[in-house]
């Protein structure tokens, strides 16, 4: 073992379950630090430590919290007043405090996939809170005692308000039966998701509506009056600006109808066509490693001199890229520790640097190994150099990994030959491997079965006396005068013999009759190299393919789409030989479908929860409408800042989905209300969206600033979450304009449809 291209003794400490990461590392350290207090000359270094992660998702969460509280008072405030602000915003810390405490109970801990989900929702908590407290605050402004509005605006709002919880959580729930690796990987977030939006419906309904009763003044003096109408003079404007433009797009609904899903359309083709798609984005990767084979039969030691170069280009990286690099002669581990997937051999080598965080360099990972693997090309002595990047998100293989199914080794290696061939002309695939490996040369005994037969001999008795001669075959056994075991004599060739191909021409091997035939009268010798090992898969002997694809050129799935495309008739070339693509490349296909799946349970869910609430079975799909024109803002969002959409966007926009159907459904629920109480439909939709107006510009501000924190890293940046608060903050910004005005011109021409083909509109006031 080496380090910093130094001999050196390396110790990987392993957490328990339940035990705190963050406070094992600063004990360690600890220790380290009294251990090395009297003993000059001897360096340690602390690599690879997990509680940094875990302590900058903590701060990200923390800062965005207080991002969070500020923005939610500082809205509430130019909104509303000072006490609504502050009531509502308590109910961040509050919904959280609520949660630890039951994830406490349930045994689950703060990990890095926990944290992730509470990030997530962070936007979501303060949403309910939202509706009551401007709903309360209404009637404070009509005149209401701020007791009695509290008890109205909440009674008047708790129904949608249940429902948006409900759908919100349902929109979760499938995530949780996700099934295969990434699955388990995930199984965190949907779980704190959930509890913490249980926990700020019990805040809104219970706890808000008391502090708002208690703590929200009512107008009286002339002062207030002034500080109030200068408080709401530019929302009127903003109002009377809002309530134009809904009343001419009601007028023009069928074109504006028309022209939205032109653009979903446009928005789906550049999704499809334009842009990439990567399960988990190898951005924000720190650590990656060089592994190197020397000709076979290397010695350790002439290895370890052969390291020195490679490790010396390592060690000249500049200091803000580089944090350590260790480096091993003789193994080559494939995963962090020495496990079966490793290799061991006297040839291999490997070093594994560990680069500074990503914000303070300017190089990424990506960019330095392309460096790298230019200068490593000017090394000696190495038959291959190659690289491999650690990945983001569970392990689930190299980014390309074909496997070929069959029985004979010539042709297994001949059609992973084509495929090296074919991957090798591809733009942005490089490191191309194949396990196919030659291994020592073999002396291997032939046996002429008819000579054998000849002389009553069998290939097992040849074997055996082949095996006797070098590794010994006990004779007989001998025992001692008070002895109490015996003791067995073993006959076999000098040890010096052992090295010398000659020694076959002495063995002799005994018939059943007793005659002792010469091998070389039954036999021949040959001398030949043999494979490594021997893989299979599923009963069958198996060569795998596997190569890294630079996502500036290509991507995992493009590339094994291509393999699929190139080599689909292989089996049919070649009878009994089939293709396996894995990695990556599976794992995608498995969490896509799992995803489809659970998206698709969830409609459902939503659709039957709203159906329920609305009793009505039109209702319910134009609310849900909303959901695929928000995914209008989550495409040009990812477009225009050059990301490739991932499992983590998708994630972002299942809470995404939450917010867009929980503003809907209020909105439509005050449409029916009015309608209910005898206001003409244009004259519903036109003041329902004045009153929602407010609450709806409150949620977004709240939701789109606490999250561009995380998104652009203000406070803290943590690449492994900046898709999933892109999605939300790009997609909620559009879903906003299309909520206040796509929505209730929507619900005008489905009412219109209506009309026409069943000759009654979608509301039915009997059902309200």
């Amino acid at each position: 073992n080496k380090a910093f291209g130094s001999r050196s003794i390396n110790l990987v400490v392993l957490k328990k379950e339940k035990a705190d990461a963050i406070k094992l590392v600063d004990d360690i350290k600890g220790i380290v630090s009294g251990f090395t207090k009297d003993k000059s000359g001897l360096k340690v270094s602390l690599i690879d430590d997990l509680s940094f992660y875990i302590k900058r998702r903590l701060n990200i969460l923390r800062n965005n919290g207080w991002v969070g509280m500020i923005l939610v008072c500082l809205a509430l405030f130019a909104f509303l007043s000072r006490g609504a602000a502050i009531m509502t915003a308590m109910g961040i810390p509050i919904a959280f405090m609520l949660t630890f405490i039951v994830m406490s109970f349930t045994g689950m801990t703060i990990n890095l996939i926990t944290m992730f989900g509470l990030v997530m929702i962070l936007g979501l908590v303060v949403d309910d809170g939202i509706i009551i407290s401007e709903n309360v605050y209404r009637y404070i402004e009509k005149g209401l005692t701020p007791k009695e509005a509290a008890i109205k605006g909440t009674s008047e709002v708790i129904k949608p308000v249940t429902v948006t919880v409900l759908t919100t959580i349902v929109a979760f729930t499938p995530l949780l039966f996700m099934s295969g690796l990434i699955g388990k990987f995930i199984r965190g977030i949907p779980t704190v998701a959930i509890i913490a939006l249980f926990a700020s419906m019990l805040e809104a309904f219970f706890i808000l509506p008391c502090h708002l009763a208690d703590f929200a003044a009512r107008r009286k003096s002339h002062s207030s009056d002034g500080q109030h109408k200068k408080r709401s003079a530019w929302f009127d404007k903003l109002l009377s600006g809002y309530s134009g433009i809904l009343a001419a797009a009601v007028k023009r609904r069928y074109a504006l109808a028309a022209a939205l899903v032109s653009v979903l359309i446009l928005s789906l083709l550049l999704a499809v066509f334009g842009m990439k798609f990567v399960l988990f984005p190898s951005r924000g990767i720190e650590q990656f490693y060089v592994r190197a084979e020397a000709p076979l039969g290397t010695s350790l030691y002439r290895t370890n001199e052969l390291l020195a170069p490679l490790e010396e280009m390592l060690a000249s990286l500049p200091k803000n890229e580089l944090d350590a690099f260790t480096g091993e002669a003789g193994v080559m581990r494939l995963d962090r520790f020495a496990g079966p997937t490793s290799r061991f051999g006297s040839h291999l080598a490997q070093v594994t640097v560990y680069l500074t965080p990503e914000r303070g360099r300017k190089r990424t990972a990506s960019m330095i190994i392309d460096d790298l693997r230019e200068k490593v090309k000017d090394i000696e002595g190495f038959d291959k150099i190659y690289f491999e990047r650690e990945h983001s998100g569970p392990p689930v293989g190299k980014p390309v990994e074909v496997t070929v199914r069959g029985e004979k080794f010539d042709v297994l290696n001949g059609i992973a030959d084509k495929i090296r061939w074919f991957l090798g002309g591809v733009k942005g695939v490089n490191d191309i491997l194949s396990d196919y490996e030659w291994g020592k040369e073999e002396i291997r005994v032939i046996v002429d079965n008819d000579a054998a037969a000849s002389t009553y001999l069998s290939v097992g008795d040849i074997a055996s006396s082949v095996r006797n001669a070098f590794d010994g075959g006990i004779a007989t056994t001998i025992k001692r005068e008070k002895a109490e075991e015996e003791i067995a004599v073993l006959v076999r060739f000098p040890i010096e013999r052992k090295d010398d191909i000659s020694a076959f021409e002495k063995i002799l091997i005994p018939n059943r009759f007793g005659n002792l035939i010469p091998l070389n009268k039954v036999a021949r010798i040959e001398k030949e190299k043999s494979i490594s090992y021997i893989n299979h898969l599923d009963g069958k002997r198996a060569v795998t393919v596997t190569a890294e694809v630079d996502e500036k050129y290509t991507t995992s799935a493009v590339v094994n789409k291509k393999i699929y495309s190139k080599f689909k008739d292989i089996s049919l070339e070649n009878l009994g030989y089939t293709l396996k693509i894995g990695g990556e490349g599976e794992e995608t296909k498995k969490s896509m479908r799992s995803l489809l799946k659970a998206f698709a349970m969830a409609f459902l869910l939503i659709f039957l929860i709203l159906a329920t609430n609305f009793r009505s079975l039109i209702q319910p799909l134009v609310i849900m409408l909303a959901i695929p024109f928000g995914l209008i803002g989550v495409v040009f969002g990812f477009f225009i800042h050059h990301e490739p959409l991932s499992f983590m966007a998708i994630m972002g926009i299942v809470g995404l989905n939450g917010v867009v159907v929980n503003d809907s459904i209020v909105l439509v629920d005050f449409i029916n209300r009015l309608r209910a109480e005898g206001v003409d439909r244009r004259e519903s939709i036109l003041k329902a969206g004045a009153i929602r107006l407010r609450p709806v510009l409150l949620t977004t501000i709240t939701t789109v600033g606490g999250l561009s924190t995380v998104a652009y890293g203000i406070g803290g940046r943590d690449p492994f979450l900046v898709p999933m608060a892109l999605s939300i903050v790009w997609g909620l910004i559009f879903a906003t304009a299309l909520t206040l005005i796509a929505l209730p011109c929507i619900y005008a021409i489905v009412d219109d449809v209506s009309l026409k083909f069943r000759h009654k509109s979608i509301f039915n006031p009997a059902k309200t």
